[in-house]
């Protein structure tokens, strides 16, 4: 077989609106979560908090709140003072979350936590308009239409309420798609779902969606992060138990699902017998805005303007 077989077969399942759907990875990636994503990634999370002001007795929304390692931190940040309301699709990775960030909330009474499971838009059209101070999503916007949803987070935020996003590029992790690529390719059978991300080209992307929403840019960034997987197993390891790999069950034929990952580890293999270890980069965007009408003092905490914001970040 080749593309054109893929491209077809792809175009079947279009039509037909088979789309996988990433929570079963994610439930299964939720145990060993914060072993594998948290301490690579999740130093940039933190940085993409530090964008944005949170203040005591704020009103915190978070979208896709995954093992609730941003929520812990946003509790520590409301300073004892506020709430935040979080959702996640994976009931696995809110039983994490729930199990890391309720105690912190006991400690502080003054705080308002809830965590529900549910779907992003769906929770920002529940909530009332002008009732956030600030909304979080990482690593998420892509399961959604981006501007859809921003228009939403525009119409909950207060006037001068902030935004930030972190979300993964859609170059990220390139050697071990193109093998992905040509295992479907090769066998376009074993595709029988898609797998719909809207993973932006650069953080300019996600800005011209902030626009597009009514939101004011302050920073946009790009990063990235070289993956401590240099074998065709640890990189294999690494994308299923963090979750990088969301809406593979789903997409493949499910009694081949590991036929089609030791084709997958086998390209792979060939690749490092020709070209040494592997490099796998994390590529990923920052961005932050407001919802206009704001008071003077809603700037970015880094201040200057987003043009200032847009080299690029990372690690090894």
């Amino acid at each position: 077989m080749s593309r054109i077989g893929l491209a077809a077969r792809a175009l079947r399942l279009t039509i037909s609106r088979t789309h996988a759907d990433p929570t079963a990875d994610y439930d299964a990636a939720s145990p060993s979560y914060d072993t594998y994503f948290s301490p690579v990634m999740g130093v940039h999370s933190l940085a993409a908090l530090d964008e944005v002001l949170i203040r005591p007795g704020d009103d915190v929304l978070e979208l896709a709140c995954g093992t609730g390692h941003l929520t812990q931190e946003i509790v520590r940040r409301l300073g004892g003072r506020g709430s935040v309301r979080a959702v996640d699709k994976s009931p696995g990775m809110l039983a994490v979350a729930r199990a890391k960030v309720e105690p912190e909330v006991e400690l502080s009474p003054g705080i308002e936590l809830s965590l529900e499971e549910g779907d992003m838009e769906e929770f920002l059209l529940a909530r009332p308009t002008g009732s956030a101070d600030l909304v979080v999503i990482g690593w998420a916007i892509c399961y959604s239409k981006p501007a859809r949803l921003l228009e939403q987070v525009r119409r909950v935020l207060r006037p001068g309420g902030r935004v930030v996003v972190i979300e993964t590029r859609g170059d990220a992790l390139k050697t071990l798609i193109t093998q992905l690529e040509k295992v479907f390719a090769a066998d376009p059978s074993l595709l029988t779902g898609l797998i719909r991300v809207s993973l932006p080209k650069d953080a300019a992307t996600v800005a011209r969606w902030f626009g597009k929403a009514g939101l004011t840019v302050d920073v946009q960034r790009d990063g990235h992060q070289l993956l401590p997987a240099e074998t065709p197993e640890a990189a294999l390891e690494w994308v299923q138990r963090s979750g990088a790999a969301a809406g593979f069950k789903d997409a493949v034929d499910q009694s081949r699902e590991q036929y089609a990952l030791d084709l997958i580890r086998d390209g792979l293999a060939r690749q490092v017998a020709q070209h040494g270890p592997l490099e796998l980069r994390h590529t990923f965007v920052v961005v932050t805005g407001r919802s206009p009408g704001g008071p003077a003092d809603g700037s970015p905490v880094g201040g200057g303007s987003a043009d200032a914001h847009r080299k690029e970040v990372g690690s090894a």
